[in-house]
């Protein structure tokens, strides 16, 4: 089934992550997103809603929250979310594909050498399906995964030399993460707590891409 099939290439890309092989993740993630809008217009009627905060439920259940700071500037949440392959609600499967293709694009422009017009153009195509994946996210849900969307935005912003968007992008996170500590969710705030090297502005300055 090609949902399957989807998940399956999308759970391989982030275990290239995990190893390194950037370029195979964004193949991979490309893939996983290509076979699923094959048959996504037929999923969108037969398959029904798993609702709730699915997504965060796969990203606690990873139970990682830390970021290979010593090499980094700033934190980026740099986890890829790996979907179980039972999984059959399309507004969960479709960002997760986005979500992890667009982590794929930015962490081959942070370890990419070249910090030229390839560098931004990765940069640029991280940001702009994480848009896509942030504009389709209902608002009271998955609290933990638009936090690292907004994060990881802001720190493609942040690199690009666009300080007014990386700095609207961290005021709204803290917004956001204000709000879960106020709702006695702080036990999982340790997922995320390398926002707050962000928003605090505690990472040394990162020049723009040239």
């Amino acid at each position: 089934m090609n949902t399957e099939r989807a998940i399956q290439l999308s759970n391989q890309a982030v275990s290239f992550l995990e190893t390194k092989c950037f370029e195979q993740a964004i193949l991979s993630s490309c893939a996983a997103m290509e076979v699923f809008q094959q048959s996504r217009h037929r999923a969108e009627q037969v398959l029904s809603r798993q609702g709730n905060d699915f997504i965060d439920q796969c990203i606690i259940g990873q139970d990682k929250s830390s970021s290979d700071q010593t090499i980094m500037d700033e934190f980026i949440y740099e986890h890829g979310i790996v979907l179980p392959m039972n999984t059959f609600d399309a507004t969960v499967i479709t960002p997760v594909l986005i979500f992890n293709c667009a982590l794929s694009y930015q962490l081959a422009a942070r370890h990419c050498d070249d910090h030229g017009t390839h560098r931004i153009a990765l940069l640029e195509r991280a940001a702009s399906l994480y848009q896509v994946v942030y504009n389709g996210q209902d608002q009271e849900l998955n609290t933990i995964f638009k936090c690292a969307i907004l994060n990881n935005v802001g720190v493609i912003h942040k690199m690009l030399g666009r300080s007014e968007a990386a700095k609207a992008c961290f005021d709204y996170l803290v917004s956001i993460m204000m709000t879960y500590v106020a709702a006695d969710n702080s036990k999982y705030l340790r997922l995320v707590q390398g926002f707050w090297n962000n928003v605090l502005g505690n990472g040394r300055e990162t020049a723009p891409a040239a």
